[in-house]
């Protein structure tokens, strides 16, 4: 397999792909960003991408270390960014070629040391809610999960634990070889979501908090109102190139000013977009599934139909949907209503 790799001010970045279909998932054609920064005598390596498959020859396992151990430097930390698979998939690997500490935020934690705690109640009743509770809004059938969650399909590909050394919160720093980088929680695609702030070059490695559709889980686990004050976080900090998780970054203020306030407009016109379709059934309750086909018309990278045990469903989407819906009704322009067992909601006028 072969990987773009190039420059950047602290060092070097492998942009991170994700395709468009269910099936990347599986055979590999999901990978981070992975970034290196390079210090005076030590580096630090920002996620590891995908792992290499007994059955898809993709991986960037071998690549990384081909890069890595091309430095001079000793490798001091691995900074996880979040749990998904794809960022943490060779930090077992890299931990053990090169001695690294492993780094990530608490919130986290337990998923990136055990990745099938992700398919367990424990993972949902840490944040004050039951499973049953978190899925009641997408009116499931018996029997059906929502989204790849299942113990087997987690084990099969992507269970490689690693154990962290070291948890980090939102203001840390992280000194490495004379630089002194700040830890930003970046909450809403995830609950321990974190960037990293180098105000020496003014780069922020912003994870995959530009994915669209996001949130893509559902609340808890996805945060539609946290995630706006992540991106206007990021704003703020007016960062000179913004590397993300996945894609091709910005390399310029204004251009990563720009990035940023798309996803910001990704974000609001999805809100317009549910409290109209909301508005012009006057009072008729909407399911999620029947907002989805109208709010996301229009195929995005991340909204496919995945598996649910028993068929499919637009599970991203419709977790994206249901984040901005319990956010709409904090705000006070939707109401969540429960009719003949079946959960829908409705405009407030």
């Amino acid at each position: 397999m072969i990987f773009f790799w190039a420059q950047t001010p602290d060092g070097w970045g492998i942009p991170g792909i994700h395709g468009p279909l269910a099936a990347d998932e599986l055979d590999g054609y999901v990978q981070s960003g992975v970034y290196l920064i390079r210090g005076n005598g030590a580096n630090l390596l920002i996620d590891t991408g995908n792992w290499t498959l007994p059955e898809h020859d993709n991986g960037m396992g071998d690549f990384l270390v081909s890069l890595l151990d091309r430095e001079k430097n000793p490798l001091k930390y691995i900074f996880i960014t979040h749990f998904h698979y794809d960022h943490v998939g060779n930090a077992a690997t890299l931990k053990r070629r090169y001695g690294a500490k492993v780094v990530c935020h608490p919130l986290d934690r337990p998923i990136i040391e055990d990745p099938l705690f992700v398919t367990r109640r424990e993972n949902i009743t840490r944040f004050g809610l039951t499973p049953e509770a978190m899925l009641e809004d997408f009116n499931l059938e018996p029997g059906e999960s929502f989204g790849l969650a299942a113990p087997d399909i987690v084990n099969k590909y992507w269970n490689r634990p690693v154990e962290v050394d070291q948890t980090v919160n939102d203001g840390d720093i992280l000194e490495v070889g004379g630089l002194k980088l700040e830890v930003i929680h970046l909450p809403g695609h995830c609950p321990g979501h974190v960037g990293l702030w180098n105000p020496a070059t003014r780069t922020l490695y912003s994870a995959d908090l530009m994915h669209y559709p996001t949130p893509l889980g559902p609340y808890p686990i996805g945060d539609a109102k946290a995630h706006a004050r992540s991106i206007q976080r990021c704003l703020a900090l007016e960062p000179e190139l913004l590397l993300e998780g996945h894609g091709l970054s910005a390399y310029s203020q204004a251009s990563s000013r720009r990035r940023l306030l798309h996803m910001q407009m990704q974000q609001r016109t999805t809100q317009e977009r549910i409290v109209h379709c909301l508005r012009r059934v006057a009072g008729q309750p909407l399911r999620i599934d029947e907002l989805v086909a109208e709010v996301m018309a229009i195929k995005t990278d991340l909204d496919y139909p995945v598996s649910t045990g028993i068929g499919e469903r637009r599970c991203y989407a419709e977790a994206c949907v249901q984040t901005h819906l319990l956010w709409l009704i904090e705000q006070g322009e939707a109401q969540r209503v429960k009719e003949h067992g079946k959960v829908g909601f409705v405009a407030r006028t």
